[in-house]
């Protein structure tokens, strides 16, 4: 395990070196505001849309972990939706960029049924990948190349957790290195409505708002290759820098603002209302404009040692609860720029509704633990479905299938039945109700819970 981290450690830095070596390069289209409109186009703006005024309108917070998500997580996620409502009564919601590697996808169904938006990250974001820091896996790439990363995730998301295809709308690039205009025009033709993987410093005070790529990326470039074309209607949401305190380090995710990976002695010391401070610092600058607050992170940094660490950003999350124009609702939900509304128009026209109603759910009528003795990634895995196992553990394929190219506008039915016949490499689940049968599924439980730990650890910073 000591080993397994401090190759993760060195991976992180590596990550932070390729950051800081790669040269920003200035976009240089320009949106024109007359022809560019809502409620399908929108230019890139420090300022809110419509010519509104920031006190009028409501502050939304998006609040995102990228990664697997795994058993040893689901604690700490109750712990932040527990009894937090917004202003019209709903719970709050968060969006999860979920990769493959380490998850469960019965708890990602549960997420899901909780009013938490789904959102696809990538298959191979793996072990083997992450070792490698292989950009050019990611960068030298095809519009056929991340469809098949993009939607093949989407499409295990649908299978496995039950999810509508048409609910999962966004994609977030592994180690926020995506394939610029090869990455967006397969999110174009996967019919996806939105990509949150470009950072920008140059437009982080004041922030900028979502905007539409109808004429390209409008700001810096950090990590190229960037878009250069243009993609009509497909909006972006920048990930806008955080910053440690007034003179501190700026960081692309919360978490990495104290790395342990530079400085774990105070990383581990951290008291909670450091932690505090350190997002109200950055949310009162988004406050300014009430630009969308993207508190983007990895779950990791609550499940250390320092406990001060979750019990700061919770008090947080409580401040928030106090403010009546705060909202915590998932990325999708930035819809509301199509049709701006004022806090006042909002009291009759509630366009925050909550989701988790008996239209939006999605059922998980066969849980099932999927074990398998042998795997395309190498050794042995787990993986938590909500029908039947597939034969062999899901994994990209090496040539065109029907499903992870589909189209979010394509109805896909999913499968609730367990008709297929148990794979050879998945171990036959005793009877239901046996002592013999607990026991296997306690047994499979647990092992499930330490896989997603190790897998998921390994993409604490991607």
């Amino acid at each position: 395990m000591f080993r397994q981290i401090s190759i993760t450690l060195l991976a992180a830095l590596l990550v932070l070196i390729h950051t800081l070596v790669a040269e920003p390069t200035l976009a240089t289209p320009t949106c024109d505001s007359e022809k560019c409109i809502l409620p399908d186009c929108l230019c890139m703006s420090t300022m809110p849309p419509m010519g509104l005024k920031p006190e009028e309108i409501p502050q939304m917070v998006f609040l995102t972990f990228d990664d697997a998500v795994a058993d040893v997580m689901y604690p700490t996620y109750q712990k932040i939706f527990h009894n937090r409502t917004n202003p019209n009564g709903c719970n709050i919601g968060m969006t999860f960029y979920v990769t493959h590697e380490g998850t469960n996808y019965r708890l990602v169904n549960e997420l899901y049924n909780r009013g938490n938006e789904i959102a696809s990250h990538t298959v191979t974001y793996s072990l083997q990948v992450l070792h490698k820091m292989d950009y050019d896996y990611w960068t030298n790439t095809s519009v056929e190349f991340w469809q098949r990363e993009a939607g093949y995730m989407r499409y295990l998301l649908h299978t496995h957790s039950n999810i509508p295809l048409n609910k999962i709308q966004g994609f977030r690039a592994p180690l926020l290195q995506n394939g610029g205009d090869a990455t967006h025009g397969a999110l174009r033709k996967l019919g996806m409505a939105f990509d949150s993987s470009y950072t920008t410093i140059q437009f982080m005070d004041p922030p900028i708002w979502p905007f539409t790529m109808d004429y390209g990326m409008t700001h810096e470039c950090i990590m190229p290759p960037c878009s250069k074309d243009k993609h009509l209607g497909l909006w972006t949401v920048p990930m806008i820098e955080f910053r440690n305190g007034e003179n501190g380090a700026l960081c692309k995710m919360a978490d990495t603002c104290f790395p342990p990976y530079l400085t774990r002695p105070h990383f581990a010391n951290q008291t909670a209302k450091e932690v505090f401070d350190y997002f109200m610092f950055n949310f009162k600058r988004f406050n300014k404009t009430r630009a969308p607050f993207s508190i983007n992170q990895h779950m990791y940094w609550f499940l250390l040692e320092n406990q001060a660490i979750l019990e700061g950003f919770l008090q947080f999350l409580d401040h928030l609860g106090s403010l009546n124009y705060v909202y915590i609702v998932p990325v999708s939900k930035a819809k509301w720029l199509k049709n701006p509304k004022t806090l006042a128009e909002m009291q009759t026209k509630n366009v925050f509704s909550c989701d988790s109603t008996s239209d939006n759910m999605a059922p998980c009528l066969k849980p099932q633990v999927c074990y398998y003795t042998t795997s395309i990634p190498g050794g042995t895995r787990f993986m938590g479905s909500c029908n039947s196992c597939p034969a062999e553990y899901p994994w990209l394929l090496d040539h065109d299938d029907e499903f992870m190219m589909q189209s979010t506008s394509t109805k896909v039915e999913t499968t609730l039945t367990t008709t297929q016949a148990l794979p050879i490499t998945m171990q036959t689940t005793p009877a239901t109700g046996s002592a013999t049968h607990l026991g296997y599924q306690l047994v499979i439980s647990v092992l499930l819970v330490v896989q997603g730990f190790v897998l998921s650890f390994f993409q604490f910073f991607g």
